[in-house]
């Protein structure tokens, strides 16, 4: 209960300072990353130097590691990608793989799209792992906030009862309908599908770009 209280703070925060600009000063303290709102967190870090060096190793993790996982299941819709000049990972998860038509507990196979996920939360801040719930423009703006949030905290939750795991640098937001997918507007019922999703951002840490600075990233 004390870590659902503390992640719902996170998710009003980040609901309540979507229109905040980019905060510049760097920062590595967890609790006061988690009043970032979504776009500050995904610039929180400069890589500089190590630039170059952690494209590589993100575009590696990508092919050898998330989308091995992924493609083991001819069914998944998962999509992984490098975005931020390639630098940062981001995985669409469909919804429909994750939960029910309007639920909010997690489907009993959803294990398998976000065990991949759980590598990047062993060691604090190599990764800020970011986790935007997504959903369609059908219901209250009350209901799609609601809804937004309940699953952001329900996947929360699951990794943070997975043994072994530092979630500290573990950051949800419900993002209600407010980001439909580009060129996919919320007019028929297969780009509703599309916009109803879990985004997971891979954001490389202070520890990822020191370790690039000095020419190897251990991991």
């Amino acid at each position: 209960m004390k870590n659902r209280l503390k992640t719902f703070c996170k998710l009003l925060i980040a609901i309540s300072l979507l229109a905040l600009p980019l905060k510049l000063r760097a920062e590595s303290d967890p609790e006061k990353l988690a009043d970032y709102t979504w776009i500050q967190m995904l610039n929180s870090v400069d890589c500089g130097k190590g630039s170059d060096l952690i494209k590589k190793f993100q575009e590696k993790e990508a092919r050898n590691v998330l989308l091995k996982s992924y493609r083991k299941d001819k069914n998944s819709n998962c999509n992984v990608e490098n975005i931020r000049n390639k630098e940062v990972l981001l995985i669409t998860i469909p919804a429909s793989d994750l939960f029910g038509p309007n639920s909010t507990t997690l489907l009993e196979d959803a294990d398998k799209y976000l065990e991949p996920i759980k590598r990047y939360l062993k060691q604090p801040d190599v990764w800020r792992v970011m986790l935007l719930m997504h959903t369609d423009n059908t219901g209250s703006p009350g209901y799609r906030k609601k809804i937004t949030v309940d699953r952001a905290l329900a996947v929360t939750e699951w990794f943070e009862n997975q043994p072994g795991l530092d979630t500290s640098y573990l950051f949800p937001y419900a993002m209600s309908d407010d980001q439909p997918l580009n060129g996919c507007p919320n007019n028929n019922m297969d780009n509703r599908a599309k916009n109803r999703r879990l985004e997971i951002y891979l954001v490389p840490g202070e520890k990822m770009v020191e370790q690039a600075k000095h020419g190897r990233i251990a991991f």
